[in-house]
């Protein structure tokens, strides 16, 4: 890693990982675009429609292409973002409504069409309802696109010609610039809006493209033709770096390309400690696209198999079939390996745009209305979920993953409406797996401190590090101002870990570890010592993490451990893990 420190430096937040170097291309597109307003002719009107026509047109066509992009990448079901810009850009009341305009006020179309749509932009966003306010997003997209092409007579893409690896920076991003972009000649992105869980960050991340969210002045710093180094793993941008840094970040992403080949190559090594302590190491994937990368570095299976990115780029609830579809996908492609499905982890303020509910915004929806608490309150949503994981497992070896469950009563209630299910399968003689298993996220100290009478009831835990983390330490890991509080090494954490992995081996059942923290080298210490019976991890981190557990001794890592339990500071814990060499 690039010691350095420079004067032009930009400071964001990780959403998908890598290094890169080349050259940035700004859009500012996503301001408000300026549209001169200028006087017509009663006998121009029709001139004016027909170019509105033509701009139609020509987005319309930039938008099919898109579409067909990402259902070659990424199947058919994800495509229905774009296919609600494509109704939006096709509503005619909109075209009356500018053609209205025009004969009434004599303006020239595109002030028109701007002044018509900042209308609806604005009915929206007063709106009670959040499925309309999550179309605002749409709508804005489609004007700027409109509106370039009546000025410029030109596409958002066909104004984009590069021919040299492109870093690209704009205010935010949208799933359709992702697709769009990543196959132009654009290695990484850089947005100052943002987070790492966004669905751009997860697409960013299934197309393995570096990206930096919350890079919050990355428009005033950085100009189109700079060279720049994006550092996404450290979170950082360097803007026009010195040659003595440049040279230093090509040779990390030389050494980066050979470990990965290194990596690639011993793909058929298990993680095992030198002393034959030997882990399940699984992936953490959100897409289907992302098998063939866990099976590219070895991956024991999916060890959690996030299920929301369906749902979020959707204009609507999906249907079972379109579920068991994608869940079949991954089933079979993992030729047999476990798969480990967890049902929805989606907020309130996101499922409510989905059914049209009006769930009003939270202040704080990590503590809100999400997950299991939304499936048991909207049984034939979680219903129609479990029935396509059920029928998935007749293809493979799928088990099911239930998420936030804070007391008992939530984990009877969903095991419950699972055997209902299984029942109403019988009935129609749909095959699936008859002894699936069943497991559970512990993510919330409740879950922790009453670990003991939830573990004869489910087939396996799996710890979700980043949630825990954030909730014994009352810390949402998203506020910058608090960003220090929140660490996977205070003290509580590890003991946490610690009781929740001794009293699952106690009952007989696996307990496993899903979380950002299950690809540290600090933490892989922790974990061998306690004999989690498995991790998961990104795909691309599978071969750099079973790389390091084989240089590990089990019972040297014991030894560290019970040092570690007596500190009591999480300085002094992660001071005394980076001293450590390896696992010995």
């Amino acid at each position: 890693m690039a010691k350095h420190e420079e004067i032009n430096s930009i400071i964001g937040l990780n959403a998908s990982k890598g290094i890169v170097i080349g050259t940035a291309y700004v859009r500012k597109l996503n301001q408000e675009t300026i549209v001169s307003r200028t006087m017509i002719s009663t006998d121009k009107i029709e001139e004016e429609m027909a170019k509105l026509r033509k701009a139609q047109d020509m987005v319309t066509e930039e938008l099919e292409l898109v579409r067909e992009k990402i259902e070659k990448n990424l199947g058919a079901s994800y495509s229905d973002i774009i296919s609600a810009q494509l109704a939006i850009l096709k509503d005619q009341e909109v075209f009356r409504e500018v053609q209205a305009y025009i004969e009434e006020h004599h303006v020239n179309v595109a002030f028109a069409y701007k002044v018509v749509v900042n209308q609806y932009v604005e009915l929206l966003e007063d709106h009670d309802s959040e499925y309309f306010k999550e179309r605002v997003s749409d709508i804005r997209d489609i004007k700027q696109r409109v509106l370039i092409a009546l000025i410029s007579k030109q596409t958002i893409l066909s104004t984009f010609t590069i021919d040299k690896p492109t870093i690209f920076v704009s205010r935010d991003l949208n799933p359709a610039d992702i697709m769009m972009l990543v196959s132009e000649n654009v290695i990484g992105f850089i947005t100052e809006f943002g987070g790492k869980t966004s669905h751009v960050a997860i697409l960013a991340r299934a197309m393995k493209v570096p990206m930096i969210t919350g890079a919050k002045e990355a428009l005033q710093h950085i100009e189109s033709g700079q060279t720049c180094i994006l550092d996404a793993d450290h979170g950082k941008v360097f803007v026009q770096p010195s040659q003595e840094l440049l040279d230093e970040y090509a040779r990390e992403i030389s050494e980066l390309d050979k470990r990965d080949k290194v990596f690639v190559a011993a793909h058929d090594k298990k993680a095992v400690t030198k002393d034959g302590y030997a882990f399940k190491l699984g992936a953490n994937i959100s897409l289907p696209v992302e098998i063939a990368d866990v099976k590219k570095y070895g991956g024991d299976g999916i060890g959690l198999y996030r299920t929301e990115y369906l749902y979020l780029m959707k204009q609507h609830l999906p249907e079972e079939e379109e579920l068991f579809n994608e869940y079949r996908q991954v089933t079979e492609g993992m030729q047999n390996k476990e798969v480990v499905i967890r049902t929805i982890d989606l907020g309130g303020d996101k499922m409510s745009a989905l059914w049209d509910q009006d769930i009003r915004f939270e202040s704080n929806p990590f503590m809100g209305y999400r997950a299991i608490r939304i499936c048991l309150d909207e049984p034939a949503v979680f219903i129609t979920q479990l029935r396509a994981i059920l029928r998935s497992s007749a293809f493979g070896k799928a088990s099911i993953l239930i998420p936030m469950i804070t007391h008992v009563e939530q984990l009877t209630e969903s095991l419950k409406i699972i055997e209902n299910v299984k029942r109403t399968l019988d009935k129609e003689k749909i095959p699936y797996d008859k002894s699936i298993k069943i497991g559970m996220m512990i993510e919330t100290p409740s879950a922790v401190m009453n670990i003991e009478n939830f573990v004869d009831k489910i087939d396996f835990i799996s710890i979700g590090t980043n949630d825990l983390t954030q909730y014994a330490l009352a810390v949402d890991r998203g506020n910058e101002r608090v960003a220090d509080v929140y660490n996977h090494y205070d003290p509580a954490i590890i003991k946490m870990i610690k009781k929740v992995v001794e009293a699952t081996h106690q009952a007989g059942i696996p307990a496993y570890v899903c979380g950002e923290m299950a690809s540290e080298y600090r933490a892989l210490v922790l974990f061998t010592a306690m004999k989690v019976d498995g991790l998961s991890v990104a795909p691309s981190y599978i071969g750099a993490v079973k790389d390091h557990i084989n240089t590990c001794e089990q019972k040297d890592a014991e030894q560290h451990l019970h040092k570690i339990l007596k500190m009591s500071t999480r300085n002094e814990i992660m001071n005394y893990l980076d001293n450590l060499r390896g696992c010995s």
